[in-house]
């Protein structure tokens, strides 16, 4: 046998030889064993098949780990194509005026999900005021000048994941909203 070198640490050339060893040493072994102990240790020693069951072992985080990466990118996309048909519902009413059903027409028709326009679009008198559009009965703001008129879009679809995920929340429904100023 090759003696190990000084640091104690196994080379590269040392794991050569240790490997061609190995076979000549079980092969002398198993000869000194009976007929059952003999046939379970080359099935020990037998190393065909191991990357198959390293690879069946594996298969399945792997699967799971495309679904979920499938399942993520449905639900983008799912959110994307609402947010358009909701988009769709208020360019509509800023090109062609408010009329609710006119809105969720466009509102559905603007993607070949299943979208609904839910609630129905509304038309709302607002106030821009420090920023943020607040929603006014009155005919004038309080910031000063009259409100303007805003409509209001909703859009939702459904979404259903591949595989229902217990440890990660995923919505059963997907909704966006836009509201653009029509006057």
């Amino acid at each position: 046998m090759k003696p190990i070198n000084p640091s104690g640490a196994i080379l590269p050339a040392d794991l050569v030889h240790l490997q061609k060893l190995v076979p000549n040493y079980l092969h002398a072994q198993v000869k000194q064993l009976g007929a059952g102990r003999r046939l379970l240790a080359q099935a020990l020693a037998n190393r065909s098949g191991t990357a198959a069951l390293e690879f069946a072992i594996i298969l399945p985080v792997i699967v799971t780990l495309l679904i979920g990466m499938f399942d993520y990118g449905a639900l983008a996309y799912q959110t994307m194509e609402v947010s358009t048909a909701a988009h769709a519902g208020a360019e509509y009413a800023l090109k062609n005026g408010f009329t609710a059903s006119a809105v969720q027409t466009a509102v559905t028709s603007a993607t070949t999900l299943t979208v609904t326009a839910s609630p129905a679009p509304t038309l709302e008198k607002a106030c821009v005021t420090s920023g943020a559009i607040v929603v006014t009965a009155g005919s004038s703001c309080s910031s000063g000048g009259a409100p303007g008129s805003y409509v209001l879009v909703y859009a939702q679809a459904p979404f259903s994941p591949i595989i229902s995920w217990a440890s990660f929340i995923m919505p059963s429904r997907v909704a966006a909203q836009a509201m653009v100023r029509i006057q």
